[in-house]
Parts: C-alpha cells; sequence; structure tokens
C-alpha cells in the first residue's frame, strides 16, 4: 500500500508541474483559468518572462513542488504541495490591498485539478500493489500506476 500512495503522490505532484505556464480548461471547480490581466502581462515582460504562462517565471515555484508520504503502516498518509507561498496564492487565489488600490489575482487551482484528474489511476495504482503483494509477487521497479501494469492482473 506504502509504494501505491507514494506512487500517486508522485503522479499527482508531475500532473501539476506540467500544468504550470497553461490555461486549464474542464468541469472541475476554478475552471476555466481566467486569463492573465494585461498588467500581468506587461510586468511579466519587463521583468524578461514569456508574456503569458501563468505561474512560470523562472520556475522556481513550479520546481518547488513535492510530496511527502508516512512510514509503512496500515494507514499511509501522503501530502502533495508546495512550502513557497507563491503557489499557495497562485492556488487559492488573494487580494492584496495598497495605497494603490485592490489587487486581486484569480485562484488557479493546479494542485487540486491534478488530484481531481488522476484519483481513478492513484486509486488503481494502491489496488494493483496491494493485490501484488498479496499474490506475493514483486513490485515493479517502475510505479504501480503505469498503464501497462494492468495486463499483469
Amino acid at each position: 500500500m506504502h509504494r501505491g500512495v507514494a506512487d500517486g503522490a508522485d503522479l499527482i505532484k508531475t500532473e501539476t508541474k506540467v500544468q504550470i505556464g497553461h490555461y486549464l480548461e474542464g468541469p472541475e471547480a476554478g475552471l476555466p483559468t481566467a486569463p492573465l490581466a494585461d498588467r500581468t502581462i506587461n510586468e511579466r515582460i519587463r521583468m524578461g518572462y514569456t508574456p503569458d504562462d501563468p505561474g512560470l517565471r523562472s520556475g522556481d515555484m513550479r520546481e518547488s513542488y513535492g510530496t511527502r508520504v508516512s512510514e509503512s503502516a496500515l494507514r499511509v498518509d501522503a501530502s502533495i504541495g508546495s512550502d513557497d507561498l507563491h503557489a499557495v496564492y497562485f492556488e487559492l487565489g488573494r487580494t492584496i490591498y495598497t495605497d494603490k488600490g485592490v489587487n486581486y489575482q484569480p485562484p488557479r487551482p493546479e494542485l487540486s485539478v491534478a488530484a481531481i484528474r488522476n484519483e481513478d489511476r492513484v486509486v488503481d495504482g494502491v489496488s494493483r500493489a496491494i493485490v501484488r503483494a498479496l499474490e506475493g509477487r514483486p513490485l515493479p521497479n517502475r510505479p504501480v500506476t503505469d498503464e501497462s501494469e494492468n495486463s499483469d492482473l
């Protein structure tokens, strides 16, 4: 179970990192994501970044995402996220009040969308790992969420 949960957490982290820099569309809450404001695009250009890649400037925020998985036990917990405050503001949105006015950044739910979109794959991966362990078969060297693993059950 630990292997399946760890692989699932890595899958969600990877999908989150892939999504950053792109507009998301779909039925999930918070989508489609709002276009960047003109002043944001102008600031990005002034700072030497590409004009219209939401959340992707230097790549530091994208690379800050990681996973933590509890020790092997009957219950295994995983956390996926970032310690970078920019990632938190990006995911949840924020409003900043200054003497120049109000600056609103709409939510861009990258992490939650990656989790929702990959829920079935994570469940399948954990299930396959448990079945393999119960049957006494070794776990494959590749993540158990790999699609080709379906043929081994």
